[in-house]
């Protein structure tokens, strides 16, 4: 009796439990379909269709919400280390969005992304894809076509935007009738970000979409090989932040009479900038066979002084000119600086056997300095033998952080490192990360990670002796 009793109450227990978790479990469900919607939105995609599984209650839950962010992350990954699995993946991927906005029942987008190595052979799909973003009034717009999901691709191969979308092509190739293409033309308006990545797209869809969308805040364009003439002009814009990258046939950029607070640009040396209050953060690509500071005063001489943050992206550029002596360079006084990053490819150094002094010019130019960022985007593989001594000296008041990221090969950041002890007053931590700044869609293979843990090995006898105990130093 007292057994069947203790089995009795070790069944009710558990049937208790269970009773306990199916109603927690209907909690959830029994939320409106507003807040479950809303929930679902913070999902890509493919994690939101999921839950339709979960029961009939969540069954087309998923189909209206208004964030449809097609990340293929995974397939990129696969494709990258088995490219002949690229065809069959890209046929997956566009049968799964196809599929996917077929069901789509929102009445808006607040975002719309599109993330797999796509070319123009898909252009008829995408071109329906966008129709339905305008369609839904969509907020951002995002096309990452990138090769690999990572590289610019050849020009020729890129997909193309339509311009019949926006009625400034011909547009009776529209898939639609005239009637949908006039609603098109309607609800494009709401655009807040547009970024678009090996995409061809000319100046003249950009201007319009800068003309044509009172909210649009955010541009960025990389890799397009038909954009050529751009014009950023008036104070009525709402454009903030601007990125035109790796467009290598861009022949005049001008930007004039706005409210933009940041630009990121490979055209530099077609770049025209006036009136331009607001803007404080800027990154900048120096050209190759041209003086780089030179170059980079010239161009940004009207924002020096209102200038926050300064990137110089010296890859292509640094040392063009082996005998020039960037370090004695007297570079325009900046007077608002806070921030500056200097990034650079270590062969350049190896081949000209100039220093990293060089780009001091620019830091005894900034009194307000806060924090330096070096990136060394490849290893010079043979590092110097001898540690050049900076010939200028100059207190640094504010400097506070010394970064250096990317590939630590020795007497080159050292310098720096000896330069900035010398010259600071009240600096508060060193940082050498020395993995690699490339991002790589699979693990390090055995001997990049052997060849960082040997920077990092490096670093920590050459550095750790050099700083003093008041400074924090940080090996990651």
């Amino acid at each position: 009796m007292e057994k069947r009793l203790r089995l009795s109450n070790k069944f009710s227990l558990k049937k208790c439990q269970k009773e306990v978790c199916i109603a927690q479990e209907d909690r959830i469900s029994q939320l409106p379909d507003e807040i479950l919607v809303y929930i679902l939105s913070f999902f890509t995609v493919k994690e939101a269709a999921d839950t339709s599984l979960l029961s009939r209650r969540w069954l087309n839950l998923w189909t209206y919400i208004d964030h449809l962010d097609f990340d293929a992350t995974k397939y990129l990954d696969q494709v990258f280390v088995q490219p002949k699995l690229q065809k069959g993946h890209m046929d997956k991927y566009l049968t799964w969005v196809n599929s996917a906005l077929q069901k789509f029942k929102g009445q808006r987008l607040d975002q719309f992304r599109v993330y797999y190595d796509l070319s123009k052979f898909a252009q008829h799909d995408i071109d329906k894809w966008l129709e339905l973003a305008f369609s839904k009034k969509v907020q951002r717009l995002e096309l990452d076509l990138l090769r690999c999901g990572s590289f610019t691709r050849n020009f020729d191969s890129c997909y193309t935007f339509p311009e019949r979308l926006l009625g400034l092509g011909d547009s009776s190739s529209c898939s639609n009738n005239l009637q949908i293409l006039s609603l098109i033309n309607q609800n494009f308006k709401s655009l807040k970000v547009l970024i678009l990545k090996s995409v061809n797209v000319t100046g003249q869809v950009l201007e319009f979409f800068l003309r044509n969308c009172p909210f649009l805040e955010r541009m960025q364009v990389h890799g397009s090989g038909t954009l050529k003439n751009l014009e950023v002009v008036g104070p009525s814009l709402k454009l903030r932040h601007l990125e035109i990258y790796s467009c290598f046939n861009v022949k005049s950029l001008k930007i004039c009479d706005t409210n933009l607070i940041s630009l990121r640009t490979s055209a530099g040396k077609v770049l025209l900038l006036k009136n331009v209050p607001m803007l404080v953060d800027v990154e900048i690509l120096g050209m190759p066979y041209t003086h780089l500071l030179d170059d980079i005063s010239s161009r940004l001489l009207c924002v020096l002084s209102q200038l926050e943050v300064l990137t110089v992206d010296a890859c292509i550029s640094l040392f063009d000119y082996p005998h020039e002596d960037l370090e004695h360079y007297n570079f325009p006084e900046l007077t608002k600086l806070k921030k500056f990053v200097f990034i650079t490819f270590g062969n350049s150094l190896r081949v000209s056997g100039q220093s990293l002094l060089g780009c001091t010019s620019i830091i005894r130019a900034a009194p307000q300095l806060k924090e330096f960022e070096l990136q060394l985007m490849s290893s010079p593989f043979k590092a110097k033998k001898e540690c050049k001594k900076a010939a200028i000296k100059c207190p640094l008041h504010h400097l506070k952080v010394v970064k250096f990221s990317g590939f630590y090969t020795g007497l080159f950041q050292l310098e720096l490192v000896r330069y900035f002890l010398e010259n600071v007053v009240a600096l508060e931590k060193i940082i050498i990360d020395p993995g690699t700044p490339f991002f790589y869609r699979t693990p390090p293979c055995p001997s990049e990670i052997k060849h960082t843990q040997t920077s990092r090995n490096l670093a920590k006898l050459q550095v750790e002796r050099e700083v003093p105990p008041a400074i924090e130093l940080v090996i990651l």
